[in-house]
């Protein structure tokens, strides 16, 4: 099986996977739905980028790619449905004058239950091996629970005037496959539903749909991306909307979905992750310049060497616009304006309390410098460092240095990290010799997804990286995913 490269930033909350052969590169996203009527179902969204396929002539004298997609669905190693078919592009006169992207959607019924979802993709045209990825699909929804169905970013849509597949709720929804939101795109609309409400509330009750966006790192809302719609409760209530992000800097986000009742209380929230690219669009931190740190605890610090640490050591919970400014201002000597982003920085996320939020931080700061800090790194700089800072102490931790073929790894797992739950972490030390632990694989939202990590880690005396060829096998001894797995 050829090795798939994964987009990462999250892409694990999604689904989405970018694979790759020596020419073919497509996306990949599937998301669960659910009909009183007709029960759950699942959407497979596929698309193609057009010059990574391989076009022939046909008989029309026009050219054309095609490529073979099987999608599986297994439970308990049998399987439950498949579809299988043959996925052609648009005929093209000429392919010089450019190969556009081609996109597919599929509709499957599903019962209630948990499968593995195969997909194998191979140009029909090429001789390079197919493509294989699995996934989990949790297909989870009844007539009588709470519960959103997954979201579907939306490229394009129009009123329905036949149904088809592209069809839902009156509308027709041309997927946007991906969660990566470059600069010429300047809007992102979204479709979601949620279920049984009516039984929660009431039907026809009043509610709002708040929509908004969130920074990841801090899950600070931000204002400026926020917006409502008033609907009344129902078995079904979809969701379709809209947010301009033409402003929004680059960086890594939530797009977050919130029922609320008559008096505001929160009902039921959902979020997705994705990722923006914006490098026009520059931070705009002037409202620093008027901050007032008379008397507080950032007046107080004037080392200038102490401040651009302090500055350093926000990274693990700072936003991407806050450490890029944090980065320019600590090239410089403007101790004032330091002073104002640090005070202002714990103000914001603890406006009656800033020191104390600072004082709490900062002591953590130190005992990581203490526990992780290396002979060219400061503690917070370490990947074991960083995950402390940003999520906390690891509530249980498996350590193994002396495994056969391993190299010495160290598992931590969370119980809680914000809406997930039971997330691990998995750190190994390639090199052997000092105390820095490396982050090689992690199946939390937002960090490094490795789906060969098993590889990597049992790397130590033979030769393990070739993942055409080889069938893994850690040998004796290895307990690294059963560990993992705990």
């Amino acid at each position: 099986m050829k090795k798939a490269v994964f987009l990462w930033a999250c892409l694990t909350f999604l689904m989405i996977t970018q694979v790759n052969a020596k020419e073919l590169q497509a996306l990949f996203y599937h998301a669960s739905f659910f009909s009183p009527v007709e029960g759950p179902y699942v959407e497979t969204y596929l698309k193609v980028f057009g010059p990574s396929a391989e076009y022939v002539k046909t008989t029309r004298g026009t050219y054309q790619a095609s490529l073979k997609v099987t999608i599986l669905f297994k439970k308990d190693d049998k399987i439950i449905d498949f579809r299988k078919y043959n996925l052609l592009s648009a005929e093209l006169e000429d392919t010089a004058k450019g190969q556009p992207h081609f996109i597919d959607q599929q509709r499957i019924p599903l019962p209630f239950g948990v499968y593995q979802l195969d997909l194998i993709l191979k140009d029909n045209h090429s001789k390079e091996t197919p493509i294989e990825n699995a996934y989990v699909l949790a297909m989870e929804f009844n007539k009588t629970d709470l519960k959103y169905s997954d979201f579907q970013f939306i490229e394009s849509f129009q009123a329905t005037k036949k149904d088809n597949i592209l069809s839902k709720s009156g509308f027709d929804l041309v997927p946007y496959v991906g969660d990566f939101f470059p600069s010429s795109v300047k809007t992102l609309t979204f479709y979601t539903e949620l279920y049984n409400l009516d039984k929660k509330i009431g039907a026809n009750q009043d509610f709002i749909y708040k929509y908004y966006l969130e920074s990841f790192e801090t899950n600070f809302s931000l204002g400026d991306f926020s917006k409502y719609q008033r609907q009344k409760a129902s078995t079904v209530n979809p969701i379709m909307a809209t947010l301009q992000i033409s402003d929004l800097p680059s960086g890594n986000y939530n797009l977050v979905v919130e029922a609320r009742d008559r008096n505001n209380e929160l009902i039921s929230m959902n979020k997705i992750f994705f990722q923006r690219s914006n490098p026009g669009m520059q931070i705009n931190l002037t409202d620093i310049q008027g901050v007032d740190i008379t008397s507080t605890f950032a007046e107080k610090i004037t080392s200038l060497d102490s401040l651009k640490f302090y500055l350093q050591s926000l990274t693990p919970v700072s936003t991407m616009m806050e450490i890029q400014y944090a980065k320019n201002i600590g090239q410089t000597t403007e101790i004032n304006q330091m002073q104002k982003f640090l005070y202002n920085f714990w103000k914001t996320r603890n406006d009656k309390s800033p020191e104390a939020e600072w004082t709490r931080y900062k002591e953590q700061v130190l005992m990581i410098e203490d526990a992780y800090k290396t002979k060219i790194k400061h503690g917070f700089e370490t990947d074991m460092g960083r995950t402390w800072l940003k999520y906390g102490a690891p509530d249980q931790v498996e350590e193994n240095k002396h495994e056969p073929n391993a190299y010495p790894y160290i598992i931590w797992q969370f119980y809680h990290l914000g809406d997930q739950n039971n997330k691990r972490f998995i750190f190994y030390n390639p090199h052997l010799a000092g105390i820095e632990y490396i982050l090689l694989h992690s199946d939390a939202r937002g960090e490094i997804y490795n789906p060969y990590w098993q590889y990597d880690l049992y790397g130590r005396t033979t030769n393990l990286r070739n993942y055409d060829n080889f069938s893994f096998d850690g040998g004796y001894g290895a307990r690294a995913l059963e560990n993992f797995k705990k």
